[in-house]
Parts: structure tokens; sequence; C-alpha cells
């Protein structure tokens, strides 16, 4: 990378979230793109290129999310996020597929693999992978680099939809479910090396990919 974030992107968005207001934003837009977009955008641009790279079968395309929020849903807050993203998933499959993501934000960061929204369908057909064969499903969740480091995300369902062990369930009885980590990176946070370390972190859950892309009955172009 050629600018690497810094911890002062950290103090933009701290100062952003207590001006949260459009003529304080356009006031600073130029740190804004110094600190945070250019960086992020370059940190999401080469961490496609290496995925792409090693898994080329994925046909990964990138989206990088924006800084506004959307005028229709501010519900009192203010216009700007305090945080930015960047996914990692099939162009043909934006709204059905799992999607690799990292987010770097004010409350800290996090990247994994998982659904920007699953419906009751693609669950249903989760769950019925998993029924297909437990064990492997099983296994794959065991080879999952720095388990123990890892946590799952998504609501879960008032009534269980079945019982396996331990590790199965919290998976088969979730309505939403992505894996991945927080603040995983350190001091490498703000170093050139972030792209690749992550691309690393990442290739880790592409095993997990390549399932959820199945249960979805979404064929990877490997």
């Amino acid at each position: 990378m050629t600018q690497p974030l810094t911890p002062r992107a950290m103090d933009f968005l701290m100062e952003l979230s207590i001006n949260n207001e459009r003529p304080w934003f356009q006031e600073h837009r130029e740190e804004f793109e110094t600190l945070l977009h250019r960086p992020f955008k370059e940190l999401a641009g080469e961490t496609c290129s290496i995925m792409a790279k090693d898994f080329p079968g994925c046909g990964f395309g990138l989206h990088v999310s924006r800084i506004y929020r959307d005028a229709r849903r501010l519900f009192g807050r203010g216009p700007y996020h305090d945080h930015l993203w960047f996914s990692l998933q099939r162009e043909d499959c934006r709204n059905t597929g799992p999607m690799l993501w990292f987010e770097f934000g004010l409350s800290g960061t996090s990247h994994g693999l998982g659904y920007w929204d699953r419906s009751a369908e693609q669950a249903a057909a989760f769950r019925k992978k998993i029924d297909s064969d437990p064990k492997r499903f099983e296994e794959l969740l065991l080879a999952v680099p720095d388990r123990d480091k890892s946590r799952l995300w998504g609501d879960e369902y008032k009534r269980p939809k079945g019982h396996y062990n331990d590790i199965l369930d919290p998976w088969y009885n979730r309505k939403q479910a992505s894996i991945g980590y927080d603040d995983y990176f350190g001091e490498d946070l703000f170093t050139d090396r972030l792209p690749q370390l992550l691309s690393d972190s990442f290739s880790g859950l592409v095993p997990l990919y390549h399932y959820m892309m199945e249960a979805a009955e979404l064929e990877l172009k490997e």
C-alpha cells in the first residue's frame, strides 16, 4: 500500500461522530479523503486483487461502502456513518450469496464471512445442507483458523429449529449467521502489510464460503 490507514483515521471518525452534520463534513472533506477514504479504497482494492489471484474461480467482485447514510433512514441520526466497510462477493449473486467483509470504524475493526440479509428461504436451505451431512460441516467449522478468536453474529430463533451438538447448534438455530473476528490485526492494522494479512485470514474462510455457495445452490466458477 502506498498510503496505509493510520490512527488519525480513527481520530477523524471520532470528530465526525461529534460533528455529524453536512457543513462540518464539507469543511473537512480533504481530511476525509486523505486520512480515510483513499487509504481504505486502496486497502479494499489490493485485498480484492490478492483474493482474485488466489481464488480466480470465486469471481470475487468488490463493493466499498459510502460514508453517507441513506437519507430515507436517518431516524434522527446524523447523515454520516462512523465506519466504512467493503465486501468481496460474486457480482451476479450480491442479493443471494455470501460475502467476505472488512469493517473499519469508531468501535474498532471486524472481518469475516456471512450474509448481508439472509432470507428465511436461504436459512432453510442452509439447514437442509447441514442435515445432509452434519459431520462435513462440523469438520469445516473445526478447521477455521484461529477458531478460538472467532465469533458468530446473527439473531437466534426464539424456538430452536433442531439440535446436533454445541458446535453445530449455534449455526443451525440462527436466522442470520456470520463468522468473523474483532480487532484481529493489532499493530499491523496501520501498516502496508494489512492487505496480505487480511487476505490470508479471508483464505482460511474460503472453504466455508464454498459451503455456503453450495447451500444456496449457486455454482462456483472453478
